[in-house]
């Protein structure tokens, strides 16, 4: 599998088209832009800025979460949960509200060869950059099995699990929470990705978004049984474009900027931190 190449991105002052609550700490944030811009691949990530807001005087990275085509693209929807002040007052805008957006940026999930079966891994909001690879993956020529595996703290973290069941398609979903809750596995996602029996060399291709221990797991995993494994991973960023070097990850060919070189790697490549499995 070869990484998608970056698209170059565009600056645009755009308008909220919506902005609805999920649940008590989550938003979908609908965009509508004022030319249409393209293509998007699943995994890329949009700056997004609200001008003069004290609280978001930086422009803040979001994952794309979904689009309405893949080649002509003229609104973007991101998921995000309030965390502090600058995404409380995002929660806060309403429809006509106007916001500047810089996308697409960095790169994007590689496409499964032929006959793969996929497995879909996400942790928390880490569902966000996998929802539209979700939904390419079952608009693909060649029906290839799905598996996601979809964990969260509890089933009011499960966010987009409606929208999942949804689809239709060769999907399966399986769920856990940490306490227990939503009729799902109770504890981590990564027990979910040891009950699946899978063979060392196996015709398999694993994507993963989440937190760091989550995603060292899955990676280790996946290096273990000589299995193909992409990851999204996240860093603070302030500009989105490579200049600031604010996002850097080290990899086994050194450092490499989460924004411009990634957020897509191949699990590989990355080499974690101590702690990223504690």
């Amino acid at each position: 599998m070869q990484k998608q190449a970056t698209t170059n991105p565009v600056y645009l002052k755009c308008e909220i088209k919506e902005n609805k609550k999920i649940g008590t700490l989550y938003h979908r944030l609908m965009i509508s832009l004022p030319e249409s811009i393209g293509p998007i691949t699943p995994g890329q990530f949009a700056m997004l800025s609200l001008g003069e807001r004290e609280s978001f005087l930086l422009p803040r990275p979001f994952s794309i979460y979904n689009f309405d085509n893949k080649n002509s693209v003229s609104w973007l929807e991101f998921l995000f949960k309030i965390v502090g002040k600058g995404t409380a007052d995002l929660a806060k805008l309403s429809a006509g509200s106007s916001i500047t957006v810089l996308a697409p940026l960095g790169n994007g999930f590689p496409a499964p060869p032929l006959e793969y079966k996929v497995v879909v891994i996400a942790g928390g909001m880490g569902i966000a950059p996998l929802f539209p690879l979700i939904v390419r993956l079952k608009s693909f020529p060649f029906p290839s099995p799905v598996s996601v595996l979809y964990g969260a703290k509890s089933e009011d973290d499960l966010v987009c699990l409606a929208e999942l069941h949804n689809l239709v398609g060769n999907i399966t979903i399986k769920i856990a929470t940490e306490d227990g809750t939503g009729g799902g596995e109770k504890g981590f996602v990564t027990q979910l990705l040891k009950q699946i029996a899978v063979k060392k060399g196996a015709k398999t291709a694993i994507y993963a978004c989440g937190p760091e221990p989550m995603l060292k797991i899955v990676s280790d995993f996946c290096i273990a049984r000589n299995i193909s494994c992409w990851i999204s991973v996240e860093r603070l960023m302030a500009c989105g474009v490579g200049a600031c070097m604010g996002c850097v990850v080290k990899t086994t060919d050194g450092y490499k900027r989460v924004c411009c070189d990634g957020p897509i790697f191949d699990a590989k490549d990355i080499r974690w931190s101590d702690d990223a499995g504690s």
